[in-house]
């Protein structure tokens, strides 16, 4: 198992996107945050499992892509020797690239 380490920028948007998710209800602010949380235990347990898809596209070796459950979210990390850096928190529709480029 490998500790996840979040970067500000990360923590920013899940802070965002919870405050999205509050504006509809506190329910669905909750069920965000909850999904959130068992994304990044999954990703603690098997760094591996995330596509890899976007790493070459993105120039970001070794970049790694999960879901957060059924919101339109995904997590974008990199898994190092002991620990994975949790680098972005995305709306699925937003423009990926020019936020990594």
């Amino acid at each position: 198992m490998k500790k996840v380490r979040r970067h500000p920028q990360a923590e920013e948007d899940l802070k965002d996107a919870t405050w999205h998710y509050a504006g509809e209800s506190i329910s669905a602010a909750n069920r965000f945050v909850a999904e959130s949380e068992r994304t990044i235990s999954r990703i603690e347990k098997i760094p591996g499992a995330g596509s890899p898809r976007l790493a070459q596209d993105l120039g970001i070796p070794n970049l790694r892509v999960r879901a957060v459950g059924d919101f339109p979210y995904l997590m974008f990390y990199v898994e190092h020797g002991d620990y994975v850096d949790l680098m972005r928190v995305l709306h699925m529709h937003r423009d990926i690239f020019s936020i990594f480029l």
